[in-house]
This record gives C-alpha cells, sequence and structure tokens, in this order.
C-alpha cells in the first residue's frame, strides 16, 4: 500500500503526519518505511537521525530520494510506503498520486493554508485521479470550534472530503519530533489520543479502498 503526503506549501504538517502514520502502523504489525522527497529541507530524515539516537522504538526505516519514481521502486519491500512529498509539489504531486491508494492533503484552517490544498485536489482530479482517493486533514490545526466549523464548510463547498479528528498544534508534540517521536508518542494521555484518533482515520479510509480492491 502506499500513501502520498502532498502540500503546494511548506508549514501545514505533513512530516508530522508521516511521521505519526509510520510510527502507528508499525504498532499495529505493518512493515512501513517513509520515503522523504524534500532532500533539500529532508525533514523525516532529520527526525530518524534522532529518533535512532534515543533508542526509540518502533524503528522507523527513512530514506532520502530525489525523484519519485526511485522511491516506488521499493514499494513492493514493505506493507505501507508513505510518500512525504515536497513543498511546492507539482508534476511530482501527479506522479505520487497516480500510484497511491490514498492521497492526503494536510491543511491549517485558514484560507492561506486551505486554497492553495484545494487548488492541489482540483489539480489532481484533473490529471484523473479519483476523488475518493483525495482526503484533507487538519494538521498543526491552532482555532476555536467557530474557526474548524468554518474551514470544514469551506472544503464542503469545494467538493471535497476532509477527515474528522484533527492534530492541533501543541508545543508538546514539537518538543517530541524534536525528540524523534511522533505525535502520538507525547507524555500526554489526551493528545496521544487526539493524534491516535487522526491515524485511525485514516487506518478506516485505506482498509475501505483494500475492501473495494479485494471484492473488485
Amino acid at each position: 500500500m502506499i500513501i502520498s503526503l502532498i502540500s503546494q506549501k511548506g508549514g501545514v504538517g505533513k512530516s508530522a503526519l508521516a511521521r505519526l502514520l509510520a510510527v502507528e502502523f508499525a504498532l499495529a504489525g505493518w512493515t512501513v518505511k517513509i520515503a522523504d522527497l524534500d532532500p533539500a529541507q529532508g525533514t523525516s530524515t532529520q527526525w530518524k537521525i534522532r529518533r535512532d539516537q534515543g533508542q526509540k522504538t518502533p524503528d522507523i526505516p527513512v530514506e532520502k530520494y530525489r525523484n519519485v519514481n526511485a522511491a516506488l521502486a521499493s514499494a513492493a519491500n514493505w506493507d505501507l510506503l508513505i510518500l512525504d512529498g515536497p513543498a511546492h509539489a507539482e508534476r511530482g504531486g501527479i506522479t505520487m498520486a497516480q500510484s497511491s491508494d490514498l492521497i492526503l492533503l494536510p491543511t491549517g484552517y485558514s484560507l492561506d493554508d486551505l486554497e492553495p490544498q484545494i487548488g492541489v485536489a482540483y489539480e489532481l482530479e484533473a490529471a484523473g485521479i479519483a476523488p475518493e482517493k483525495i482526503k484533507l486533514v487538519f494538521c498543526r490545526a491552532k482555532g476555536s470550534d467557530t474557526e474548524d466549523a468554518d474551514a470544514r464548510s469551506y472544503i464542503k463547498r469545494a467538493r471535497l472530503t476532509v477527515l474528522e479528528p484533527v492534530m492541533p498544534e501543541m508545543a508538546s508534540i514539537r518538543q517530541a519530533h524534536a525528540e524523534g517521536l511522533a505525535a502520538s508518542e507525547v507524555p500526554f494521555p489526551s493528545l496521544r489520543e487526539r493524534s491516535q484518533a487522526v491515524a485511525r482515520a485514516i487506518s478506516e479510509e485505506l482498509a475501505a479502498f483494500m475492501k473495494e480492491g479485494a471484492n473488485g
């Protein structure tokens, strides 16, 4: 299985989501690898170094790639390959999406975050990607219930789907990342549960596609 994380801008929580998914799927017994497709920044690669230094478990393989096709060549070796795409993904984003079982577009609540990601979704649909494979996910989100509701309404009017759980923007999650941990490995139970809920929702989406493929 392949999950792509695509964004048109940086700072929307793409790598944070990749790390969360990698840890939670690994804990569920899957073999998982993150393909870091942003060689200039290498956020996931640097996180892997910190995780290894801290001897954290489960082990999460991360490899840096300069192009999507090189990353895809390793997909058969893993139960789940997570493509952590570069910011400003354009043509590479379409290639990622065409090979993926699920495409996640992380976003915050602001229009500055929403509008570029909605544009990405439309570009993917225009390239022939099935709309039901494309899901927006609120990551690094910070705001009121009203802002959450307004953002969901905006996405609905755009004829797109956003997952219900939210990964919040919290200092403890930033600190966890600095220590080579994922958002679901913070020391605070309520925050762990919120992060795990995001991973579960994505797992359920992936399971639905697996079931559909088996029935087809």
